[in-house]
């Protein structure tokens, strides 16, 4: 008597989200390595499924009411997954490409994009913590203040070599250039003489 393999359909879902916020990223591509098929998630929430043989094709409208970084494959022989993921409109934002493998029975994918970021301590030139002091990136939109212990912290921004500027009304300003990396942590810290 001939073996007949009983094939179950699979479907794969999940979410893309920023590892630091948790909130969740549309305008990025998952994929499944091996296949012909990708996921583009639009700013809208949109879906779209896109066959690199014949172009793009609209998903069914179930999928188009899907929203805030979550996505999904239905239809797939069982079997183990590996899932592509990737942010190009916010490659400089986020960490390239990221790999998740998926295997039934968990057939669910969180995947999260580490961020860009930069993060460190403002203290006076006594090691003091200085609270409320300005940080930010000069050229940009992109500034906070420090807390109660001197830290500070910048998610999401573009990888570049931008000049961090340092300000406080009791402390004299400090400019250091930094070095960001796509998707990297990066520590800068700052000691700030007090003004005569």
């Amino acid at each position: 008597m001939e073996k007949i393999e009983i094939r179950h359909k699979v479907a794969i879902a999940g979410t893309t989200s920023d590892e630091i916020t948790k909130q969740p990223i549309a305008d990025t591509f998952v994929e499944l390595i091996g296949q012909n098929l990708h996921i583009e998630m639009s700013e809208n929430g949109t879906f779209y499924l896109i066959d690199q043989q014949t172009g793009l094709v609209k998903l069914p409208t179930s999928l188009s009411k899907i929203q805030n970084g979550f996505f999904y494959f239905m239809d797939l022989p069982n079997g183990e997954y590996t899932l592509k993921v990737s942010a190009p409109k916010l490659e400089s934002r986020y960490e390239p490409v990221k790999e998740q493998k998926v295997t039934p029975p968990n057939l669910q994918a969180n995947v999260q994009l580490s961020p860009t970021r930069l993060i460190g301590r403002v203290s006076s030139d006594k090691n003091e913590p200085i609270t409320k002091a300005l940080v930010k990136l000069v050229g940009s939109e992109y500034q906070t203040l420090t807390n109660d212990k001197g830290e500070y912290i910048l998610l999401g921004i573009v990888a570049s070599k931008p000049k961090v500027q340092v300000s406080h009304p009791k402390f004299e300003q400090s400019n250091q250039e930094v070095e960001l990396i796509a998707g990297i942590e990066h520590i800068q810290d700052f000691s700030l003489k007090p003004l005569s």
